[in-house]
């Protein structure tokens, strides 16, 4: 896969996380998270009480706070494919690491392994790309901004 391609791949990943989060706080309460909301109640140990509308509520949330992560990485990726140089690739592979691991073990934590699936699917999406075009980041030509 072309450098070209993948920067396009990763850009549009930082959209879909800009749409989603802004779309999150009213698709919360929606069929469509159903499956989800069950999850997570299950794991918090909650049945169908008033109790479940406080958690969609908080969990809808996080979705100005993903929409803004995908903003900023969505800037990462568009500043760094243009002047490839070992920060920007950092910058990348960081904006992933800070949030994946953490989150991905609280949620385990507190029995909620369906964060961790998607996470693990998500920063394999930013990863496995970012793995591919490290050799263009740190080549000799692109190291003159150290």
């Amino acid at each position: 896969m072309n450098l070209s391609k993948l920067k396009i791949f990763l850009q549009l990943f930082a959209i879909v996380h800009i749409l989603g989060g802004i779309s999150l706080p009213f698709l919360v309460n929606t069929p469509l998270f159903a499956p989800y909301n069950l999850l997570l109640y299950e794991a918090l140990g909650l049945g169908a009480t008033e109790q479940t509308s406080n958690i969609n509520f908080l969990v809808g949330l996080f979705g100005p706070t993903i929409a803004s992560w995908g903003v900023l990485f969505l800037y990462v990726v568009t500043v760094s494919f243009e002047n490839p140089d070992k920060r920007g690739w950092w910058a990348m592979f960081l904006c992933c690491i800070a949030w994946a691991p953490y989150d991905s073990l609280l949620s385990i934590h507190q029995g909620i392994y369906i964060n961790a699936l998607i996470n693990l699917i998500s920063a394999s999406a930013i990863l496995i790309p970012l793995f591919i075009v490290r050799k263009h980041f740190f080549s000799p030509q692109h190291s003159s901004h150290e």
